[in-house]
């Protein structure tokens, strides 16, 4: 119909989101991340805080779609059989809207100026948000995961219900402030490597999960 808009299937949509992590899910290794700011006077370390948020806020759109496309993929399989899975549905529900209040962006450029001018104050502020932002993503895609396989395994689309466990460790904010302070900002140095490395298990630890669904509800 000439005018209408296009708009993918709940399948398709869930290939291309699961796809899309190849593009949103930034790995690095920690490690050299540190050497490079320190070899270039903080410079690249610049670099990083605006990787950092970019990552967040790529892969909480990321995901949001694929709670979303699987839900939905998740209805059209069970057609008829919904009773059965009344209880996750609804739990899914719930989980949908969260993941979705959660991918509203932070702004990578925003937060990158304000690290440049506030010396080392916007830098604490950033981590803090992005800890807690981590671990709250990281237990509310555990419990998507988790519903997910035990409604597939409920409807046939599955073999035994799995249990997703959560792989972002929570971390005092208030130790790492003072360690940093106490240290005159060389313990800031490790607080990096952590935030690199939480958000680097915690894509490595959900790729079995996404496949998982994509083959199980293809």
């Amino acid at each position: 119909m000439e005018g209408a808009q296009y708009q993918a299937q709940p399948g398709t949509q869930l290939e291309y989101s699961v796809a899309e992590r190849t593009q949103t899910d930034w790995i690095t290794d920690p490690g050299m991340a540190i050497l490079l700011s320190i070899i270039t006077c903080g410079i690249y370390g610049w670099y990083i805080v605006y990787k950092l948020v970019q990552r967040r806020d790529e892969h909480f759109r990321r995901m949001a779609a694929v709670a979303d496309s699987s839900i939905s993929q998740l209805r059209i399989k069970a057609r008829g059989r919904e009773d059965v899975i009344a209880g996750e549905l609804s739990q899914l529900e719930q989980v949908r809207m969260q993941m979705t209040t959660m991918s509203a962006e932070r702004g990578a450029a925003i937060w990158l100026l304000i690290a440049i001018f506030t010396f080392g104050i916007g830098y604490m502020i950033l981590y803090y948000l992005l800890m807690q932002d981590y671990v709250q993503h990281d237990a509310v895609e555990a419990r998507f995961f988790t519903l997910m396989s035990s409604a597939m395994a409920k409807v046939g689309l599955a073999g035994e219900a799995g249990q997703a466990v959560p792989a972002v460790p929570q971390r005092e904010f208030v130790t790492f402030l003072l360690l940093t302070i106490v240290t005159c900002g060389i313990y800031g140095i490790y607080w990096m490597y952590v935030m690199i490395k939480d958000f680097n298990e915690h894509f490595v630890a959900q790729v079995p999960w996404e496949d998982f669904l994509l083959q199980a509800l293809r």
